[in-house]
């Protein structure tokens, strides 16, 4: 391979540099079967950018199967390519020797995760125009994720550049995550009500629109998220601001006195957040997932009205009507955990997971809950593979996602909590640390990807080298790199 390390890991390496598959600019790949054009163009431009932009990739479909990769999708390289079969377990597998590649894989999202491991061992050996030849040394592959639901949740802010979020998903892609979350903190121009963003700061819908398409290229599902509960002013609270408020303070029965938290009695706010769910359906396509946030609602039952109900009872009301109405479009509710539990649930826990329920009688809301919703719990400070929260969810009966943010040992931890609990998945978040997250890809990517529990870390050359190659620049500075800046500001 050409760089130290192959990112992710794979389960089951070898390679012996001193033989292998030799080529030259133009290559053609033989398909099985046809795949769909967003991941063929998505293919072909990895190989441009992995050949240092010197090499291109022709696809051709079909040819015929050989008896063992039946069923499976299989890529060839090369006039005599070799046999390779899929094991037990195997997501993908690839086979390179002298006479050519074979890439085998149990679907196309597979095949894409395949092949952004086969382009990491391309080492080119001569770059001058009309003499270019590059190298794949005498390889075996057998690949399959440690964890099957492997999600990136990203904000765009009023101050996130589109070309950070487009690296981000581009990372995400290529590092085999399977679905990225969007949250919009002010930013979309939603049709049913144009104030929810702001006048000066909200991107175009084509913009966002080139976002979906960019995970979906990458055979990833987008997951849309509104904050149903707190955060209500689509703004971070010790800013100050509020993205509709603001704009027009007619609005204001639709929250909490203070703005933070939506109101919960006002059926006008269940009609606009179903309005604007459904907008995001549209956007984000077909999926099997709606984020409904619920972290962090400090003036939940506040109001007039809200103040005379028992405030779990209200609560666990509102989660269970959202839950019947996003299953009926065919998607699980996923929520944000803090709002479900008390201290008291953890006497004895060695680490106190994230708790807020304590604070307006919430968590006894837990107990009646439908239990179609897919708590995300995050923990932000948990580094010894000791969470207690998610086998609590797990025992109540609920699907559980562990949430790390960016400190390394608190991905490496939770992603270790999900394999040994057996829970749903990893999500990781990055919130406004995404430029800080970025040459972290590669190290959570791994955490998510493979067996061990210690993987190695990522130098921040090689994560830039593989971010130069899944996104193109064309010398820009702004949008080149993790960060607008190189001096503080």
């Amino acid at each position: 391979m050409y760089l130290q390390n192959c990112y992710p890991t794979p389960k089951f390496l070898r390679e012996n540099d001193e033989s292998g598959y030799r080529f030259g600019a133009v290559e053609t790949f033989l398909l099985s079967r046809p795949i769909g054009e967003n991941v063929g163009r998505r293919m072909r431009a990895l190989w441009h950018r992995f050949t240092c932009t010197a090499g291109v990739a022709e696809l051709a479909v079909p040819y015929v199967l050989r008896p063992e990769t039946d069923g499976a999708i299989t890529m060839t390289i090369g006039e005599e390519p070799p046999a390779i079969a899929l094991s037990d377990g195997d997501r993908y597998a690839i086979r390179a020797d002298r006479g050519g590649v074979t890439l085998c894989a149990v679907h196309e999202k597979a095949l894409m995760e395949g092949f952004s491991t086969l382009v990491q061992m391309i080492v080119p050996e001569n770059l001058n125009e009309g003499a270019e030849v590059f190298f794949i040394a005498d390889t075996e592959i057998h690949d399959a994720p440690a964890i099957g639901f492997r999600s990136l949740h990203l904000c765009i802010f009023p101050d996130s550049a589109l070309s950070t979020i487009e690296k981000a998903i581009h990372m995400a892609g290529f590092l085999k995550f399977t679905h990225v979350v969007l949250e919009f903190w002010g930013i979309y121009p939603y049709e049913c009500l144009p104030k929810l963003a702001w006048k000066d700061r909200t991107f175009t819908k084509a913009q966002i629109a080139s976002l979906v398409d960019a995970a979906h290229s990458w055979g990833m599902e987008v997951i849309p998220m509104i904050n149903h509960f707190g955060h209500a002013s689509s703004s971070r609270v010790a800013m100050g601001r509020h993205s509709l408020l603001n704009n027009d303070l007619r609005y204001s029965l639709l929250f909490e006195p203070d703005g933070w938290t939506w109101c919960l009695s006002n059926p006008d706010t269940k009609k606009l957040l179903s309005e604007m769910r459904g907008e995001l359906y549209d956007l984000c396509g077909d999926g099997s997932y709606f984020h409904l946030g619920f972290d962090e609602a400090y003036s939940f039952a506040t109001c007039p009205k809200c103040r005379r109900r028992v405030p779990y009872e209200l609560l666990a009301e509102y989660i269970n009507e959202l839950t019947e109405d996003i299953c009926a479009h065919g998607r699980r509710p996923i929520i944000w955990h803090d709002e479900l539990v008390s201290p008291s649930d953890f006497t004895g826990a060695e680490v106190m997971p994230v708790a807020n329920g304590q604070n307006h009688n919430t968590s006894p809301a837990l107990d009646l809950l439908d239990r179609r919703i897919i708590i995300a719990d995050w923990e932000y400070h948990y580094k010894q593979e000791k969470n207690a929260s998610t086998p609590y969810f797990m025992e109540h009966g609920f699907d559980t996602i562990v949430c790390p943010w960016d400190e390394h040992e608190n991905i490496r931890s939770l992603s270790a909590d999900a394999k040994r609990l057996g829970a749903m998945g990893v999500m990781v978040t990055t919130w406004h640390h995404l430029p800080g997250f970025m040459p972290r890809f590669p190290y959570a990517a791994n955490c998510l990807w493979q067996n061990e529990v210690s993987p190695a870390n990522c130098p921040l050359t090689e994560a830039a080298a593989l971010l130069r190659r899944v996104y193109d620049t064309e010398g820009d500075y702004a949008s080149s790199g993790w960060n607008r800046f190189e001096v503080e500001q």
